[in-house]
């Protein structure tokens, strides 16, 4: 099988057969997204929720939904675990969780795992107790191990179909613009849940720093948002420095990084 350029690439991966890329998906969860975003325009009704169950319930995930997160706040993360925590607390069962990246913060996911809340995982990234877990056979399903870039491809083709995607958002206004750079959680740019929010049936934003509308600069417009959740915390910034992103004490790392920024430097940028 060739792919789009002419190179030759395996037609099946163990016992998966292979698709070639043929561009954005038009999927009828996204129709259906823009769809209840527009309604909820026509009647004035605020985007606003009180609680993650309501956005859950908002978002009609239910038994074997999929439901996605992103790793700004890398081992700081505690909007995936009190989503979860909900949604276990609710009863709901088989979830599939599209995740970018999991760090040891996520542990207790764990007894999800085992209690049959979460049977499918997709990820960049797994390290600590998650992936401790997974490789002792406790998760029900195979894990989808894919790179950044192959996220955004299986997102965008419809190969992973979201139902929620929720947005760990340093800053958000009440119709859903948000940012990374504001507030007690800024954590920077928000593009790792740039392709979740174009795709997913529903975006919910959870955030810990609500402002006055609008938003700015804005980051993720409301034209992508359907509800946005005040919370007390999204998580702990300090920790977004852990595993791969801490700082090197190895001489050739640090050379590297020297002759990179002589060469910003020396271009000006």
């Amino acid at each position: 099988m060739k792919n789009s350029i002419g190179r030759i690439i395996p037609e099946w991966a163990g016992d998966k057969r292979l698709k070639p890329y043929t561009g954005l998906s038009a999927s009828p969860e996204v129709h259906h997204r823009v769809g209840a975003s527009l309604r909820s325009f026509s009647r004035g009704t605020p985007k606003l929720l009180g609680s993650i169950r309501e956005g859950l319930d908002a978002a009609w995930v239910r038994d074997g939904s999929t439901i996605s997160f992103h790793h700004h706040l890398r081992n700081g993360d505690t909007v995936a675990n009190e989503v979860l925590q909900e949604a276990a607390a609710m009863g709901l069962r088989g979830l599939k969780v599209a995740a970018s990246s999991i760090f040891p913060v996520h542990e207790r996911w764990v007894e999800f795992i085992e209690a049959g809340v979460i049977s499918q995982i997709y990820t960049a990234y797994a390290v600590g107790p998650v992936a401790d877990a997974v490789a002792r056979g406790a998760l029900s399903s195979p894990i989808i191990m894919h790179t950044h870039g192959g996220r955004a491809r299986l997102i965008e083709s419809g190969e992973l179909r979201i139902d929620a995607a929720f947005v760990a958002a340093p800053t958000a206004d009440p119709q859903g613009n948000l940012n990374g750079v504001q507030g007690p959680s800024a954590c920077g740019t928000l593009g790792y849940a740039e392709t979740d929010v174009r795709h997913a049936a529903t975006v919910i934003a959870v955030t810990d720093n609500l402002v006055p509308y609008p938003a700015c600069p804005i980051s993720i417009s409301q034209d992508y948002v359907d509800y946005v959740i005040a919370a007390p915390s999204i998580g702990n910034r300090a920790e977004i420095v852990s595993g791969t992103t801490r700082p090197t004490d190895e001489p050739v790392g640090l050379e590297i990084a020297a002759q990179a920024a002589r060469v910003i430097e020396g271009a000006g940028l």
